[in-house]
Protein backbone atom coordinates (compact mmCIF):
# COMPACT_ATOMS: atom_id res chain seq x y z
CA UNK A 1 0.00 0.00 0.00
CA UNK A 2 2.86 2.12 0.77
CA UNK A 3 4.45 1.59 -2.75
CA UNK A 4 1.51 2.52 -4.19
CA UNK A 5 0.81 5.77 -2.16
CA UNK A 6 4.53 6.82 -3.04
CA UNK A 7 4.15 5.90 -7.16
CA UNK A 8 2.33 9.44 -7.71
CA UNK A 9 3.96 11.58 -5.51
CA UNK A 10 7.03 10.38 -7.76
CA UNK A 11 6.07 10.58 -10.77
CA UNK A 12 4.80 14.17 -9.89
CA UNK A 13 8.33 15.21 -8.49
CA UNK A 14 9.52 13.66 -12.07
CA UNK A 15 7.41 16.23 -13.61
CA UNK A 16 8.01 18.77 -11.75
CA UNK A 17 11.73 18.10 -12.35
CA UNK A 18 11.57 17.53 -16.07
CA UNK A 19 9.47 21.58 -15.75
CA UNK A 20 12.07 23.04 -14.12
CA UNK A 21 14.83 21.70 -16.89
CA UNK A 22 13.20 22.23 -19.41
CA UNK A 23 12.41 26.24 -17.67
CA UNK A 24 16.54 26.38 -17.29
CA UNK A 25 16.96 25.29 -21.31
CA UNK A 26 14.77 28.15 -21.94
CA UNK A 27 16.15 30.48 -19.88
CA UNK A 28 19.55 29.36 -21.07
CA UNK A 29 18.49 29.61 -24.50
CA UNK A 30 17.12 33.13 -24.35
CA UNK A 31 20.40 34.42 -22.69
CA UNK A 32 22.32 33.23 -24.95
CA UNK A 33 20.19 34.29 -27.99
CA UNK A 34 20.23 37.77 -25.90
CA UNK A 35 24.03 37.55 -25.75
CA UNK A 36 24.35 37.22 -29.26
CA UNK A 37 22.52 39.75 -30.59
CA UNK A 38 24.30 42.30 -28.30
CA UNK A 39 27.58 41.33 -29.52
CA UNK A 40 26.02 41.20 -33.25
CA UNK A 41 24.48 45.23 -32.73
CA UNK A 42 28.16 46.05 -31.44
CA UNK A 43 29.80 44.64 -34.48
CA UNK A 44 27.85 46.21 -36.45
CA UNK A 45 27.95 49.59 -34.94
CA UNK A 46 31.61 48.97 -34.57
CA UNK A 47 31.88 48.12 -38.47
CA UNK A 48 29.80 50.96 -38.99
CA UNK A 49 31.62 53.82 -37.52
CA UNK A 50 34.49 52.46 -39.27
CA UNK A 51 33.01 52.56 -42.00
CA UNK A 52 31.96 55.89 -41.82
CA UNK A 53 35.30 56.94 -41.00
CA UNK A 54 36.22 55.76 -43.97
CA UNK A 55 33.42 57.70 -45.69
CA UNK A 56 34.62 60.86 -44.65
CA UNK A 57 38.01 59.86 -46.08
CA UNK A 58 36.31 58.77 -49.18
CA UNK A 59 34.02 61.56 -49.56
CA UNK A 60 37.14 64.63 -49.06
CA UNK A 61 38.93 62.98 -51.57
CA UNK A 62 36.10 62.70 -53.98
CA UNK A 63 34.85 66.48 -53.10
CA UNK A 64 38.61 67.31 -53.81
CA UNK A 65 39.26 65.83 -57.14
CA UNK A 66 36.29 67.10 -58.56
CA UNK A 67 37.45 70.48 -57.75
CA UNK A 68 40.41 69.81 -59.41
CA UNK A 69 39.18 67.99 -62.30
CA UNK A 70 36.48 70.66 -62.71
CA UNK A 71 33.74 67.57 -62.97
CA UNK A 72 30.62 70.16 -62.65
CA UNK A 73 28.13 67.29 -62.33
CA UNK A 74 29.93 65.58 -59.03
CA UNK A 75 30.21 69.46 -57.37
CA UNK A 76 26.47 69.70 -58.27
CA UNK A 77 26.22 66.27 -56.16
CA UNK A 78 28.49 67.19 -53.16
CA UNK A 79 27.62 70.41 -52.88
CA UNK A 80 24.50 71.44 -51.05
CA UNK A 81 23.35 75.14 -50.46
CA UNK A 82 20.93 77.35 -50.27
CA UNK A 83 22.30 79.17 -53.53
CA UNK A 84 22.41 77.71 -56.60
CA UNK A 85 24.90 75.78 -57.14
CA UNK A 86 26.27 75.43 -61.06
CA UNK A 87 29.06 76.30 -63.44
CA UNK A 88 28.21 80.09 -63.28
CA UNK A 89 27.76 80.01 -59.30
CA UNK A 90 30.97 77.98 -58.97
CA UNK A 91 33.42 79.70 -61.37
CA UNK A 92 34.88 82.55 -58.65
CA UNK A 93 35.81 79.40 -56.29
CA UNK A 94 37.41 77.03 -59.43
CA UNK A 95 39.22 80.86 -60.41
CA UNK A 96 40.65 81.16 -56.92
CA UNK A 97 41.81 77.86 -56.83
CA UNK A 98 43.65 78.01 -59.85
CA UNK A 99 45.07 81.44 -59.36
CA UNK A 100 46.16 79.95 -56.12
CA UNK A 101 46.76 76.60 -55.72
CA UNK A 102 47.75 76.46 -52.26
CA UNK A 103 44.20 76.86 -51.58
CA UNK A 104 43.51 73.40 -52.26
CA UNK A 105 45.90 72.95 -48.80
CA UNK A 106 43.72 75.47 -46.71
CA UNK A 107 40.24 73.45 -47.86
CA UNK A 108 41.84 70.28 -46.96
CA UNK A 109 43.36 71.58 -43.12
CA UNK A 110 40.02 72.48 -42.65
CA UNK A 111 37.93 69.83 -43.98
CA UNK A 112 40.27 67.30 -42.31
CA UNK A 113 39.79 69.28 -38.54
CA UNK A 114 35.91 68.57 -39.11
CA UNK A 115 36.78 64.85 -39.52
CA UNK A 116 38.83 64.89 -36.03
CA UNK A 117 36.25 67.79 -33.68
CA UNK A 118 32.50 67.41 -33.77
CA UNK A 119 30.47 70.49 -34.02
CA UNK A 120 33.15 72.67 -35.65
CA UNK A 121 30.56 75.67 -36.88
CA UNK A 122 27.92 76.77 -34.92
CA UNK A 123 25.28 78.65 -37.38
CA UNK A 124 24.79 81.68 -36.14
CA UNK A 125 27.70 81.67 -33.05
CA UNK A 126 30.52 82.73 -34.66
CA UNK A 127 30.85 84.91 -37.74
CA UNK A 128 34.22 82.37 -38.84
CA UNK A 129 32.74 79.22 -40.28
CA UNK A 130 34.59 77.07 -42.73
CA UNK A 131 35.20 77.29 -46.34
CA UNK A 132 32.56 74.41 -46.59
CA UNK A 133 30.81 72.13 -43.90
CA UNK A 134 31.26 68.64 -44.15
CA UNK A 135 27.68 67.49 -43.29
CA UNK A 136 25.79 64.00 -43.31
CA UNK A 137 23.20 64.38 -46.02
CA UNK A 138 21.44 60.70 -45.39
CA UNK A 139 21.60 57.67 -43.48
CA UNK A 140 21.75 54.33 -44.71
CA UNK A 141 20.59 51.37 -42.93
CA UNK A 142 20.52 53.37 -39.65
CA UNK A 143 24.23 53.23 -39.72
CA UNK A 144 25.80 54.15 -42.90
CA UNK A 145 26.47 58.08 -43.50
CA UNK A 146 26.36 59.78 -46.97
CA UNK A 147 28.17 62.95 -46.66
CA UNK A 148 28.04 66.57 -48.54
CA UNK A 149 29.95 69.71 -48.29
CA UNK A 150 27.93 73.01 -47.83
CA UNK A 151 29.60 76.31 -48.51
CA UNK A 152 30.05 79.64 -45.85
CA UNK A 153 28.11 81.90 -47.67
CA UNK A 154 30.15 85.67 -47.68
CA UNK A 155 28.82 89.15 -47.77
CA UNK A 156 30.09 92.48 -48.63
CA UNK A 157 29.84 96.18 -47.37
CA UNK A 158 30.78 99.25 -49.80
CA UNK A 159 30.34 103.04 -48.42
CA UNK A 160 29.24 104.54 -51.21
CA UNK A 161 27.79 107.97 -52.38
CA UNK A 162 23.83 107.28 -52.93
CA UNK A 163 24.22 107.48 -56.43
CA UNK A 164 27.17 104.97 -56.77
CA UNK A 165 26.75 101.72 -59.09
CA UNK A 166 28.19 98.53 -57.70
CA UNK A 167 29.05 95.43 -60.43
CA UNK A 168 30.19 91.72 -59.02
CA UNK A 169 31.87 89.68 -62.21
CA UNK A 170 30.17 91.70 -64.89
CA UNK A 171 26.45 91.91 -63.19
CA UNK A 172 24.94 94.99 -61.80
CA UNK A 173 23.78 94.67 -58.61
CA UNK A 174 21.82 96.17 -55.81
CA UNK A 175 22.70 96.42 -52.59
CA UNK A 176 20.33 96.07 -49.20
CA UNK A 177 20.09 98.82 -47.20
CA UNK A 178 21.88 98.57 -43.64
CA UNK A 179 21.73 101.29 -40.68
CA UNK A 180 24.84 102.99 -41.84
CA UNK A 181 24.06 105.56 -44.07
CA UNK A 182 25.62 105.22 -47.36
CA UNK A 183 26.76 101.80 -46.64
CA UNK A 184 25.31 98.84 -48.55
CA UNK A 185 25.57 95.10 -47.88
CA UNK A 186 25.63 93.00 -50.89
CA UNK A 187 25.55 89.31 -51.33
CA UNK A 188 25.49 86.37 -49.85
CA UNK A 189 27.90 84.46 -52.63
CA UNK A 190 30.14 81.52 -52.50
CA UNK A 191 33.31 80.91 -51.78
CA UNK A 192 35.85 82.11 -54.69
CA UNK A 193 37.65 85.43 -55.91
CA UNK A 194 35.15 88.29 -57.31
CA UNK A 195 35.82 91.54 -59.24
CA UNK A 196 33.98 94.10 -57.84
CA UNK A 197 33.40 97.62 -60.10
CA UNK A 198 32.46 100.72 -58.49
CA UNK A 199 31.48 103.75 -60.51
CA UNK A 200 30.95 106.51 -58.55
CA UNK A 201 31.51 110.29 -59.50
CA UNK A 202 31.58 109.03 -62.77
CA UNK A 203 35.33 107.34 -61.72
CA UNK A 204 35.11 103.31 -62.41
CA UNK A 205 37.23 101.69 -59.87
CA UNK A 206 38.13 97.67 -59.96
CA UNK A 207 38.82 95.49 -57.00
CA UNK A 208 39.31 91.92 -56.39
CA UNK A 209 37.80 90.45 -53.09
CA UNK A 210 38.73 86.95 -52.23
CA UNK A 211 35.96 85.47 -50.39
CA UNK A 212 37.50 81.87 -49.08
CA UNK A 213 37.77 81.65 -45.53
CA UNK A 214 37.71 84.26 -42.72
CA UNK A 215 34.61 86.21 -41.33
CA UNK A 216 31.49 85.88 -43.27
CA UNK A 217 30.63 89.25 -43.64
CA UNK A 218 33.63 92.21 -44.85
CA UNK A 219 33.93 95.52 -46.09
CA UNK A 220 35.66 96.35 -48.98
CA UNK A 221 36.89 99.81 -49.40
CA UNK A 222 38.22 101.19 -52.80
Amino acid sequence: MADEKQLPTTRVDERKKVKQRNIKRVGWTVFVLLLLFIVSVTIIKGYGILKNEMGKEVAIRNFEQALHEKDWNALKISIRSTRAINEKTLAPLLLYLDKHPKGYEVLHRDLEKQKETKHVYIKGLTSVPPIFTMAVYETQFFLFDQYVFEPALYSFVIRTEADATVFVNGEKVEGEATKEPFVKKYGPYLPGMYEVVLIENEKKRTKTVILFGGKRLREVKF
